[in-house]
């Protein structure tokens, strides 16, 4: 691994250890002023532009707040960091408590491209659905298979 590589690794490491630590600023931090996001948050059914839509540190605290307010007491847990060029890939474990009280458990694939040690894209796969479920948000059509 590259000096690049080890640098984008540990910056991706500040942003989820932020995530988890509730620390909104140290979170936004991590984000360059002309970032973008290709990922819409569950939900979220706009129109969602080809070339992503704006993620810079404004946008960051926005979506903080909204990650957190699901779970006040969310954790976040690094599984593991693949680096390739200017790229991260982070399999992330995340655990909290959903409003009503219920246990939540799930996974996320994040992809983000770094520049100068400030992420400049984001994607992301999400169990979101697991996660809605097991809050009580969604229930699903019939027993589990």
């Amino acid at each position: 691994m590259d000096d690049e590589q080890a640098r984008n690794k540990a910056v991706i490491e500040s942003h989820a250890r932020a995530l988890d630590a509730g620390d909104v600023e140290a979170f936004a931090a991590t984000h360059a002023a002309d970032g973008v996001n290709h990922a819409p948050a569950p939900f979220d059914l706009t129109e969602w532009p080809a070339q992503g839509k704006p993620f810079g540190p404004k946008e960051a605290r926005e979506t903080f707040a909204y990650i957190r307010s699901f779970s006040p007491d969310l954790r976040v847990e690094v599984e593991e960091l693949l680096a390739d060029g200017d790229q991260v890939v982070a399999w992330l474990r995340m655990t909290g408590t959903a409003p009503g009280g219920r246990r939540v458990d799930f996974r996320h694939a994040q992809r983000f491209r770094l520049r100068d040690g400030l992420i400049v894209e984001h994607w992301a796969v999400r169990d979101d659905l697991r996660a809605m479920v097991q809050a009580g948000a969604v229930t699903p059509p019939g027993p589990p298979r």
